[in-house]
């Protein structure tokens, strides 16, 4: 991406004259810059992709947000009529402070990190919205928690089927199992889920965090996302400190529902989520450990 073009289309928008960009690296997927003004600086993201996120998420995400009083970056300008980014553009506001997964903890630290996250995400999952799935400008299409993840579940694995690495008559009956266990909490409402929940996303700052970045936001019932972010735990972590952090978030997260019942449903949403990132990450080191988890999990 020509900077001078972010340069010119940042000043359009914003008024402000910018002293430097500064290109963030190893980012996947986007293309994203920190902007210094004399004022603040700035994130200024340029989209891979034109259905993702979906039109209207983002505004509609910080209108939530703002709703109920809970801190996040603030969105100035989302776009994607500009023809200069065919697949749009956001700017935003750059908050301070470091994201978790940079912090050097001790194994203690680390404990008191994921209880801060849940205190964190917790009154995020107070915020109800209409149906399960995509949010776009903010009413889901499907009626049940359930048959999103049901039928989700097939386009999630396209390329594992393809790469011989999983057959249609496997994928369905794996299908067919999760809809069974999740089947019972479609009584659940959907709720604004940040969708990659992770110490990545969590910006500390002053002993505050922050949750940033997202564009994975889905209307789910709650146990989704604390699902997704205890898979990539338990691919990322030694069996002792998983079982510590996930026990420190569990104790501290706060909700009206049962929170027994994410035992219950925990490994079919871990299938769910390491076909979906074994069909990501298929070139991928970490995919022998996604296809070892899969291997050793069982549902009942």
């Amino acid at each position: 991406m020509d900077i001078s073009t972010i340069t010119k289309t940042f000043e359009q928008h914003m008024r402000q004259a910018i002293r430097a960009v500064h290109p963030y690296p190893n980012v996947p997927n986007n293309r994203v810059y920190r902007i210094e003004t004399a004022s603040q600086p700035y994130i200024f993201k340029v989209y891979s992709q034109r259905n993702w996120p979906e039109d209207g998420k983002l505004p509609f995400v910080a209108r939530k947000l703002t709703e109920h009083n809970i801190p996040h970056a603030r969105l100035f300008v989302f776009d994607r009529e500009d023809e200069r980014f065919p697949n749009g553009y956001l700017i935003e506001e750059c908050l301070p402070g470091t994201t978790a997964d940079r912090l050097e903890l001790s194994g203690k630290e680390t404990v008191t990190l994921f209880e801060k996250l849940a205190e964190t995400v917790s009154p995020v999952h107070q915020i109800e919205l209409t149906n399960y799935g995509y949010i776009g400008s903010g009413v889901a299409e499907w009626t049940t928690f359930s048959e999103f993840m049901y039928n989700t579940l097939k386009d999630a694995t396209t390329g594992l089927i393809a790469c011989g690495h999983m057959q249609a008559e496997e994928l369905e009956a794996v299908r067919e199992a999760i809809r069974a266990k999740l089947t019972p909490y479609d009584a659940l409402p959907g709720v604004l889920v940040h969708g990659d929940l992770s110490a990545k996303n969590a910006l500390v700052h002053a002993n505050k965090m922050t949750l940033i970045d997202w564009d994975d936001a889905y209307s789910l019932c709650w146990m989704a996302d604390i699902a997704r972010m205890t898979l990539w735990m338990k691919l990322h972590m030694s069996p002792d400190a998983f079982g510590a952090c996930r026990n420190a978030f569990l104790s501290r997260y706060e909700t009206k529902h049962d929170k027994q019942a994410y035992d219950d449903v925990e490994d079919a949403l871990h299938v769910w989520y390491g076909l979906d990132c074994l069909n990501y990450f298929i070139n991928d080191p970490i995919s022998e450990k996604i296809k070892a988890f899969l291997r050793s999990v069982t549902l009942r």
